[in-house]
């Protein structure tokens, strides 16, 4: 068999197939597994953060830190 055959022949490239699918299913599987150990010891840590005011963070939150600013031009109606 020439090796231009072989890339034609069905069993190989249905094993090559399976081989590659269990691959990326390990794959996946082991990045789930460390996102879920992650977010599990994020949570612990994020229960004694949440009780900090939203001054003291170190990020905004919300829109860009906007959300408490009061929209004055909310209204057409010439009150501004």
């Amino acid at each position: 068999m020439s090796s231009g055959a072989t890339a034609q022949d069905k069993t190989w490239k249905d094993r090559e197939s399976a081989s590659e699918a269990s691959y990326i299913n390990d794959k996946e599987r082991e990045q789930l597994e460390a996102i879920r150990a992650k977010l599990g010891e994020s949570t612990s840590s994020n229960e004694a953060t949440s009780t900090v005011p939203r001054e003291d963070r170190p990020y905004e939150a919300g829109f860009g830190g906007q959300e408490d600013l009061e929209d004055r031009y909310a209204t057409t109606s010439g009150e501004h």
